[in-house]
């Protein structure tokens, strides 16, 4: 059985047994700065538009994407130094977290941490420390 996650040496990574493919680095590495919800759904947005690594169909992960990463057998550090248990072939040096597409009542949003490895809902306008990560789904070609 091969790894999991497999770097594409394009900014990528492939989780083989999801059918997924996530940029290796999140917005905090990226733009050096955390976001709103609103402000992630613009990181999307701006991804697809300049067709980052030949793909137009980038998005927020649901929850169950965003939970899929975690996993306590591997670790990188985020940027306040802490582990965050997702795996080596991302980039160290991102956010803890991640928001989510799957909306809450009263302008809110499920957001999951790295580094707990638990889902928490925030305010869709909330900037404190909250970043986002981009995935896509493979197509039937590429898996």
């Amino acid at each position: 059985m091969g790894k999991r996650f497999k770097d594409n040496g394009d900014g990528t990574v492939t989780d083989t047994e999801e059918g997924l493919m996530w940029k290796q680095t999140d917005g905090f590495q990226d733009q050096s700065m955390f976001y709103t919800w609103f402000k992630a759904e613009d990181y999307v947005r701006v991804m697809n538009n300049n067709k980052f690594a030949s793909y137009s169909d980038w998005r927020m992960p649901n929850l169950e994407e965003a939970e899929s990463l975690f996993g306590e057998d591997s670790s990188i550090r985020d940027c306040d130094r802490f582990e965050i248990y997702i795996d080596q072939a991302f980039s160290p040096g991102g956010g803890y977290t991640t928001w989510t597409c799957d909306l809450k009542p009263h302008n809110g949003a499920v957001i999951f941490y790295y580094r707990y490895g638990h889902a928490s809902v925030n305010n869709r306008d909330d900037p404190s420390k909250d970043c986002i990560r981009a995935v896509r789904t493979l197509t039937e070609e590429e898996r």
